[in-house]
């Protein structure tokens, strides 16, 4: 299904993937209600958009993480779950008009481990903490599908620095580590036996679970030695965009098996965060992003 603004297919029973600008959405259809799993970035009601899909009222709306690719729209929904760590920037217009968005809502606040109250679905709350500072994955039991939010997916993660949570601030939290990542995936590599499938917000979905063995993989040949390409571009990753990082900060990409993990190089194990606040800004997209952080 789709109109000038929002395209909508159904990727199984009960769940759609919904594409505007900004990341992918989804709905999630439970027995009395539907909840959504991020909320783009346009302008138009994605909210309205997804109540077409569905007779249950649509009304509440999970942020995997705080870019504003994924949390624009959130002032269209009644109730927004996030953890603290998204809630801290998820305002943060990252040089957008904020007159264009409606970014009076507050949020409620959700904890590793926590199940969403969607009757007839068993959607659990696994922080992750990777690519943004308090980031999580929801993990749909009852469909046994994975929503890993920007941690999986077939052209790149980035594990880039958090954004401003306050004026002023150039990196709020640096990049995750390696060391960090892998042991993410290893959490969510435990729970294989819960999803058959994954569906990321950006570049394709659903893909194969085996991207997460994949992806473990690479994390674990970086943490051996291997040093990835200097040049970071894809088809899907640019050095025209905002995002892309600077080369003074010294970043690579590493490449394995249609994975690709962009990093910090001096960031690949947890010890190196010792020396982290010496950095320089990892991209311009962090230093206009310094001056639009909200409250």
């Amino acid at each position: 299904m789709a109109d000038k603004n929002f395209v909508a297919r159904q990727i199984m029973k009960d769940t759609w993937c919904i594409s505007g600008e900004g990341c992918d959405c989804y709905l999630l259809i439970g027995e009395d209600e539907a909840l959504m799993i991020d909320s783009g970035m346009s302008t138009y009601n994605i909210r309205a958009f997804a109540q077409s899909l569905t007779d249950r009222p649509v009304k509440s709306v999970i942020n995997t993480h705080q870019h504003f690719d994924h949390t624009a729209a959130n002032g269209w929904f009644d109730v927004i779950y996030g953890t603290e760590g998204i809630a801290r920037s998820a305002k943060n217009v990252m040089g957008r008009d904020p007159s264009l968005y409606r970014l009076d809502y507050e949020f409620t606040i959700v904890h590793d481990g926590d199940i969403l109250p969607l009757k007839g679905r068993t959607l659990r709350v696994i922080v992750l903490d990777c690519h943004a500072p308090g980031n999580l994955a929801v993990l749909d039991e009852t469909n046994r599908i994975l929503f890993p939010g920007d941690e999986l997916e077939c052209q790149q993660v980035l594990l880039l620095p958090g954004y401003a949570e306050e004026m002023g601030q150039i990196h709020s939290k640096p990049a995750a580590s390696v060391e960090t990542y892998y042991n993410a995936m290893s959490r969510l590599k435990a729970l294989d036996d819960k999803f058959d499938v994954i569906c990321p917000a950006h570049n394709g979905t659903p893909i194969d679970k085996r991207y997460l063995d994949t992806y473990l993989a690479l994390a674990k040949k970086i943490m051996d030695g291997y040093e990835g390409l200097t040049d970071l571009t894809s088809p899907t990753y640019q050095d025209n965009i905002r995002h892309f990082p600077k080369k003074e900060a010294n970043y690579r990409r590493g490449e394995l098996d249609g994975a690709s993990l962009i990093y910090c190089a001096d960031l690949i194990f947890d010890k190196d965060y010792e020396k982290a606040a010496d950095f320089p800004p990892a991209t311009q997209l962090h230093i206009d992003s310094s001056t639009t952080a909200r409250k």
